[in-house]
């Protein structure tokens, strides 16, 4: 999975491609997105077709609920 995440980091995807490693992409624009894996590269609203680029992984643990992660304690 480390492998997959190294792999991201080294290519630029263009509009209208597939996510294939979910996590934080930038856009030439300066623009950050949170895309999963399966998504399409979206265009920019404006300026149309743009290049994106793997900005980091997702950061699961601190986006789910305590209940979902087993910490819920029950009151």
């Amino acid at each position: 999975m480390h492998r997959r995440r190294q792999e991201g980091t080294k290519r630029r995807y263009k509009t209208g491609q597939w996510v294939q490693v979910e996590g934080l992409y930038s856009n030439d624009w300066g623009d950050d997105l949170l895309l999963m894996q399966g998504d399409l590269f979206p265009s920019h609203p404006q300026m149309g077709e743009t290049g994106w680029t793997y900005a980091g992984p997702v950061i699961e643990h601190a986006c789910k609920s305590p209940k979902w992660n087993g910490n819920f304690i029950g009151y």
